[in-house]
């Protein structure tokens, strides 16, 4: 008999475009398709994201403080207003990411992340 147990990130990636305020604490979406994904307002604290495609999605208000964000791809996702408190973002490519009005953001997380001219960050960062 076939097991038709469905995983945890299966389940977020068939749901994501309705992810808005979702409360997603701790989850472990390790290489998660999440595509233009809308998680605005999301509650992401601690999650792990290492890896994930998160390319265009929406993260606009999400908390993703103390998130394990290593080698995940935000290319062109919107992250303003996104409270990034301890976020881990080695390796993370933000290339044409807006990071404006971004909460918490340090320059030490820029600094390991992958960003190009078109990334928008905010004033203090700049």
């Amino acid at each position: 008999m076939a097991n038709e147990t469905k995983s945890f990130i299966q389940e977020i990636e068939e749901s994501k475009s309705n992810l808005a305020g979702a409360n997603l604490m701790r989850a472990s979406l390790e290489g998660a398709n999440l595509v233009r994904a809308n998680l605005k307002g999301a509650k992401l604290m601690g999650s792990y994201l290492m890896g994930a495609n998160l390319m265009g999605a929406n993260l606009m208000g999400a908390n993703l403080s103390n998130a394990n964000l290593r080698a995940a791809y935000f290319v062109d996702a919107n992250l303003m207003g996104a409270n990034l408190n301890g976020a881990n973002f080695r390796g993370v490519k933000l290339m044409g990411a807006d990071l404006r009005h971004a909460m918490n953001l340090s320059r030490s997380q820029v600094d390991s992340a992958i960003t190009d001219n078109k990334t928008q960050l905010p004033d203090l960062i700049k």
